[in-house]
This record gives C-alpha cells, structure tokens and sequence, in this order.
C-alpha cells in the first residue's frame, strides 16, 4: 500500500513532541540499526502514539503478560533511501528481466521513495510504527511472517482464506482489532504496519487532513519554539 497516493492531503501540523522509546516499558529492538541501515540505536516516535501504545498494552497485553515489541517508529529520509535500496538490489537480483518501470513498482508496493521532495514518507513523521507482541518470555506471538517480509504473506488478510493457519489468522485478528480501537489504521500490505495522524493514516481513515508532518530531526524539533495552542491535538 506504499504506492498509495496520499501526498495531496493537507497537513496541520500539531507539533505532537517526539518521544524515546526508551523511557517506555516496551521490548525495543532498533532492527535497521541491527542490519547496519542506520547509524542509531534510538527509537523515537510522536507523543501521542506512545501513549496510546502504552494504553493498548497496559488494557490489552499486560494482562495476558505480554508487550508490544518496537522494531521501527521514525526514520529519516537517509534511513528511508537505505531500505528502498536494499529492497530494490534484492528484487533486481532475483528478477533481472524486469525494467526500471517494473521494478519501481513492485518495490512501492513495501517501501516509499525517499528522494520525492512532494512526497513524504509515512515513518518521517513520526507517525508510522511497525511492531509486534511478545509474551511473558520474550518470544514473539506467531503472526505468521519475520519483521519486513515482503512478500503476498506479510499482507494483513493473507490467512483469511480457506485452509489457511487459523492460530495465526486469529493472531492477527486479535492484532488488529486492539490497535484499531485506538484508532491506528493499517497497511494492508505489511500486518506489523501501523499509521496515526499522518497523510497516509487521514486517507485511509477518511480525515480531511493530517496534523503529522515532517520530522527532520526528534530533537531540533522538540527544541524550536513553542506557540500557544501549538500542541493541541486534532
């Protein structure tokens, strides 16, 4: 669904701070700093998921003696480029007949251009976040496919059909339904894919506009000067 074209809504930006993960009782596990597509460790996100996050858990998950596991909230636009490069050199590998037009396309299907000024990417916000849930031990609950996946199985109603795993369609209904409650919209094509108040979460959920913005920079952006009525949240 990252070739959705969701540039075009407006943004009021709401100056929703940006917060470190670290300061959250969630498992982090900073997975483009693992596989050396980032240069940092930190896990930053908007205020207000957080928040809701931490909600959802402490309603949903703790009393099943689980948490969520962050893989991936902000990222910059360099972070950006660096993963639509590696997705776009393994698909050239594997698939060498296909043209520039082809292979654009199929990597859009995941992973958003990070070079399109008109466009921005849905985590440069810091509103998109990509998560799982572990139980009382650490291991991850069986949604069926491994953090960035993309392939037909990481699409969130690949399991609704006939004959399909139900323990793992059943997961994910579960997974759905507690982060749509808290008003988080879903990327049909990446299960562990979550949108709030950005253009792609507005279009998806029928908003007349977002109030996430680009996020240059967590903590140039915590320090700019503040307005009155700036954080007020749409």
């Amino acid at each position: 669904m990252t070739n959705l074209k969701f540039e075009e809504v407006p943004i009021k930006e709401n100056y929703d701070p940006m917060v470190n993960l670290v300061d959250y009782p969630f498992v982090l596990a900073p997975m483009y700093f693992e596989w050396d597509l980032s240069d940092s460790s930190d896990l930053w996100t908007r205020k207000s998921i957080a928040d809701k996050l931490f909600k959802v858990q402490k309603e949903h998950l703790t009393p099943m003696e689980r948490k969520f596991k962050i893989w991936d909230p902000w990222r910059s636009r360099v972070v950006q480029n660096n993963i639509y490069q590696k997705f776009w050199n393994e698909l050239q590998a594997k698939n060498p007949e296909w043209d520039e037009e082809k292979l654009t396309l199929e990597v859009g299907v995941f992973v958003t251009k990070a070079d399109q000024k008109e466009r921005i990417p849905p985590h440069a916000t810091g509103g998109s976040i990509d998560l799982t849930v572990v139980d009382k031990n650490g291991d991850e609950i069986d949604f069926g496919t491994v953090f960035d996946h993309f392939g037909p199985e990481a699409a969130t109603d690949y399991f609704e059909v006939e004959g399909r795993d139900v323990t793992i369609r059943d997961n994910r209904r579960w997974f759905q339904k507690i982060m749509q409650e808290a008003d988080f919209g879903n990327d049909i094509d990446e299960w562990w894919h979550f949108d709030y108040g950005n253009q792609k979460w507005a279009l998806l959920l029928g908003h007349h506009h977002a109030f996430y913005g680009e996020v240059v920079d967590p903590i140039k952006f915590n320090l700019r000067p503040k307005k009155d009525k700036e954080y007020a949240l749409t």
